[in-house]
């Protein structure tokens, strides 16, 4: 087994011991909140149970982004295909959009989804989430403007697109944009710095499906980020 290999089954084994560790307590956590001893912090801001599961959510995200990246290089991800709704799907998605967007001011939600779409062969859980990455990284680089999501039909494909007006990419940095651990971010103690993992993750979901991946973008001006699933 290669070095690289060695290290890529290291961080799968690593991130499947977090991940079940940290739903072991966030279900504890949970179990909190039905007690009837400390109703009285439920909901209530900086309370102790409130911190806890406040500090617990982000941490979840992470490590499942780790094993989900986990799965991408080790070839474990696995596709659960079914014929899906587009329709059904994109109603799921923009519910979670539009709870991204009551945390952000200055920004539009807008959608162009076509007519008449056909149902595709895919798994449902799997687009969802290769397609809500793109939002979130549209929203973690909006500062203002607009953010659309875009559905329309090819001769042989579905066509995603998630447009936004934000800060874009510089022409030296676009090499870098599906490269995990990677960013495009200068200032180190930016508080959207993340892992660089989510397009990474997009890219693999999508390449499983037969698809393709790619983005347009300019500096100052926003980004397009597409990918296709054929029918």
């Amino acid at each position: 087994m290669s070095e690289e290999n060695k290290q890529n089954e290291y961080l799968y084994k690593s991130s499947t011991f977090l991940r079940k560790g940290l739903a072991e307590v966030q279900s504890k956590v949970n179990e909190l909140y039905r007690l009837e001893e400390l109703e009285d912090y439920v909901g209530v801001k900086d309370s102790p149970i409130e911190y806890i599961q406040a500090a617990l959510s982000p941490l979840v995200v992470q490590v499942n982004d780790f094993q989900d990246y986990a799965e991408t290089v080790t070839g474990r991800m696995e596709l659960s295909l079914d014929e899906v709704d587009i329709y059904a799907l994109l109603d799921g998605v923009m519910t979670i959009a539009d709870q991204l967007l009551e945390m952000k001011d200055g920004i539009t939600l807008e959608e162009e989804i076509a007519e008449n779409l056909p149902p595709i062969e895919a798994d449902a859980t799997r687009l969802s989430q290769a397609l809500l990455n793109l939002i979130h990284n549209a929203f973690k680089f909006t500062d203002k403007g607009h953010i659309t999501v875009l559905v329309s039909r090819e001769p042989n494909n579905i066509l995603f697109e998630v447009r936004d007006t934000g800060i874009g990419i510089s022409e030296a940095d676009q090499e870098l944009v599906f490269e995990p651990f990677e960013t495009i971010l200068a200032d180190k103690n930016d508080p959207r710095l993340g892992f660089g993992l989510g397009l990474k993750i997009t890219e693999h979901i999508v390449d499983l499906h037969d698809g393709e991946s790619w983005f347009e973008s300019t500096s100052g001006i926003g980004s397009s980020f597409f990918f296709t699933i054929p029918l």
